[in-house]
């Protein structure tokens, strides 16, 4: 069974959530990174944008828009247990045009942070349209596997920053692979909604889904609350939904796709080449 999801026998983890806006985490993997915060790992979340393009609002400046959001993810974030977040500012939609200074700036991260595991998006996922999220995944998984080389930002070092290598990268969200991790959060999924409900901002931007022509720049009293449990809803049903397409042995779960970390690459060329042949993808872990 994977480590996070067991007891702790041994050391506690450092399990580091990298995003690139600051709801990202939260309707993906709240429930496990509570979960794991409540048995003692050590959980951070660090988002790469300032998610200034995230309203539909014209009445909020980008900057207030920024401000807003870093105030709900810090609100998810103690709700969930974790650290404060680390936020890194970069502009919203346009993350693809800083990738070597993101890159830079997670392996710092990392190492200052010693992280033993990094969840992030799948950069992989086909018909996965927005740049930021592609982009946070692939710099994401790259600083994991190259934050062991100490040649690489020799500055680093100069501040006391060791070289470190995560054991594995989890991919989080829509997966282009099959799942081999399947987190049972059915203990956690009260935490999940109190900390998603913390993004007011994005739950009034998706009214319309859960409340048929509910205007988000003026939301009734009774709107809102049906907004809220209509998001309610959503979540549990999600995460049945998920339980149930791994067989039901949990009743509620988050999946993910957990690749070991090597140097320089991820270290799962036997998995790869059996599945290459025609085996099939190994069967998921629970947790």
């Amino acid at each position: 069974m994977d480590q996070p999801a067991g007891s702790l026998a041994t050391a506690p983890l450092t399990i580091v959530a990298v995003y690139a806006h600051p709801d990202d985490g939260e309707f993906h993997a709240a429930g496990s990174l509570a979960k794991w915060a409540a048995q003692g790992h050590h959980v951070h979340a660090i988002c790469a944008t300032d998610g200034a393009l995230g309203s539909k609002r014209r009445d909020a400046s980008p900057g207030e828009v920024a401000a807003a959001r870093a105030r709900e993810l810090t609100s998810a974030l103690a709700v969930i247990g974790a650290a404060p977040p680390i936020l890194l500012g970069f502009p919203d939609g346009f993350l693809i045009d800083h990738r070597k200074e993101l890159r830079e700036r997670l392996i710092h991260h990392l190492r200052r942070l010693r992280a033993d595991r990094v969840l992030t998006f799948d950069p992989h996922k086909r018909y996965e349209i927005h740049p930021d999220h592609l982009t946070v995944g692939r710099m994401a998984s790259e600083a994991a596997v190259f934050s062991c080389f100490p040649l690489l930002h020799p500055e680093h070092l100069d501040a006391g920053l060791d070289p470190v290598q995560p054991e594995e990268v989890w991919y989080m969200g829509p997966l282009e692979h099959k799942p081999n991790r399947v987190i049972d959060i059915a203990g956690t999924l009260s935490t999940k909604i109190a900390a998603t409900l913390c993004h007011e901002s994005q739950i009034e931007m998706l009214a319309d889904w859960f409340v048929k022509g509910a205007d988000p720049r003026a939301l009734t009293a009774e709107q809102t609350r049906q907004l809220r449990s209509g998001a309610e809803t959503f979540l549990e049903g999600m995460g049945r939904g998920m339980a149930m397409a791994h067989g039901g042995k949990v009743e509620i779960a988050e999946c993910f796709y957990a690749l070991p970390v090597g140097p320089g690459h991820f270290d799962n060329y036997q998995q790869m080449a059996m599945e290459q042949m025609g085996a099939p993808p190994e069967e998921p872990q629970f947790g």
